[in-house]
């Protein structure tokens, strides 16, 4: 089964962060107990509710722990690994639309238009909700478009929930009769979005200017400071930009989603140095 986080600062969502940093950064998917327990404490995670939160992680398939007669570990699990994929996935999907963003556009829109059948109806919501996370905007009911071509991405979707009928796909130029920008609005709802992309940027900026002066502290570093900092930038990003299409420039030149993107970028790469520093303590 695939974890559904609703929490941010869940025991079970940061458990899975420091995984994912394990696995991406020292290509490690098992940690002793001890560790564990002095790497949350920086979460502000006591001893005794790390030991609770990895006892339900075990019973939901997300860890494996096992004991070598001296020391416990913790392995990652199918069900976290699909949980840390699905996370990973979600970010790489945003910078790949992002990259679309900065290059020409051909004017084309690609349109899809899905009819759910009694054997789909119970995954119409999931699957929707994966239109959106992939750039989709809806038009009507069932009637879904993207400027980017998305026609593997689709795909993917349709064989996941095994939804081989009921789709028609079209991809080329298409006539609106009113304003552009009126338009795009309605359709990918960019008012929410920008206050959600703003509300991001105050947050975050005045975070990165206090991490500029210190990132490179040994005390900063060896204390693990940039583990929470770092996490909740990931999580805060990733839940406005999972439903940005990134218009095309020509089509939407302004927008706050760009300066997000760069100050994400850029807190992200000295937050990683030290955190990387940090997580090397443990191996």
């Amino acid at each position: 089964m695939k974890v559904i986080l609703r929490k941010n600062d869940s025991a079970t969502s940061l458990l899975l962060f420091i995984y994912n940093n394990f696995l991406t950064h020292c290509n490690k998917d098992t940690i002793k107990i001890s560790s564990l327990i002095q790497i949350m404490k920086v979460f502000g995670k006591s001893e005794t509710a790390t030991r609770m939160s990895l006892s339900r992680t075990v019973k939901s398939g997300i860890l494996i722990n096992k004991n070598d007669g001296s020391e416990v570990y913790y392995t990652l699990d199918s069900s976290g690994r699909d949980s840390i994929n699905t996370w990973n996935e979600g970010m790489q999907q945003f910078w790949k639309r992002y990259a679309l963003r900065n290059k020409p556009w051909n004017k084309k829109w690609y349109l899809v238009n899905l009819e759910f059948r009694e054997e789909n109806k119970a995954n119409r919501s999931t699957i929707l909700e994966k239109l959106q996370q992939n750039g989709f905007g809806i038009l009507s009911a069932n009637t879904w478009i993207c400027p980017y071509c998305q026609t593997d991405e689709l795909q993917k979707i349709l064989t996941e929930f095994n939804m081989n009928t009921g789709v028609v796909e079209m991809n080329g130029e298409m006539t609106i009769n009113e304003d552009m920008i009126s338009f795009v609005d309605k359709v990918f709802h960019l008012k929410e979005l920008e206050k959600s992309y703003e509300n991001f940027i105050k947050i975050f900026n005045k975070k990165l200017e206090e991490t500029k002066e210190l990132y490179q502290e040994e005390w900063f570093v060896e204390g693990g400071h940039s583990l929470p900092l770092l996490h909740a930038l990931g999580w805060e990003f990733l839940s406005i930009a999972t439903d940005d299409a990134t218009l095309p420039k020509t089509l939407y030149p302004a927008w706050a989603g760009d300066e997000a993107a760069q100050l994400m970028l850029e807190l992200r790469r000295i937050l990683l140095e030290a955190t990387i520093k940090y997580l090397g303590k443990f191996e």
